[in-house]
């Protein structure tokens, strides 16, 4: 932009800069990762607010854009590793562990290989969330 922008320009650019910044500090609580995730969308916050104070005010929109933009794309990053854990102990899939014990994922279920054998070891009144999952998540198998 060559110019100082106009005053309502600079108030809806800070507005949105404000509202990217609210979005990145915000997140529900129950999210794996959640001190993790938090920790690095406030640092993304913190960059786009020291660069706003250096910066003339015409670049506040670009900013606020800028921050939207890593917002999108650490929001991927997590839905990916989401679909890449266990649905039961949480931890991350390991193609490479194979055993029948191991952290590769079962089929094509959403559970490892060691949660589906523990259940599968389990007592005649053993209840867990992958034979019975519609007691603990309403979803079928």
């Amino acid at each position: 932009m060559t110019g100082k922008p106009a005053p309502s320009a600079e108030a809806r650019d800070l507005r949105a800069l404000l509202e990217a910044v609210r979005d990145a500090v915000t997140l529900d609580y129950g999210i794996p990762d959640y001190e993790r995730r938090l920790v690095a969308r406030t640092r993304l916050a913190r960059t786009v607010l020291d660069a706003v104070a250096k910066e003339p005010a015409d670049e506040i929109g670009w900013n606020a854009d800028w921050l939207r933009g890593k917002l999108a794309a650490e929001q991927a990053d997590a839905e990916k590793r989401e679909k890449n854990r266990c649905g039961r102990c949480r931890r991350p899939f390991d193609p490479t562990d194979t055993r029948f014990d191991g952290h590769d994922r079962y089929g094509d279920t959403p559970w490892c290989r060691s949660c589906v054998d523990t259940c599968h070891e389990g007592s005649a009144e053993h209840i867990c969330v992958i034979c019975d999952p519609t007691r603990y998540s309403g979803g079928a198998r």
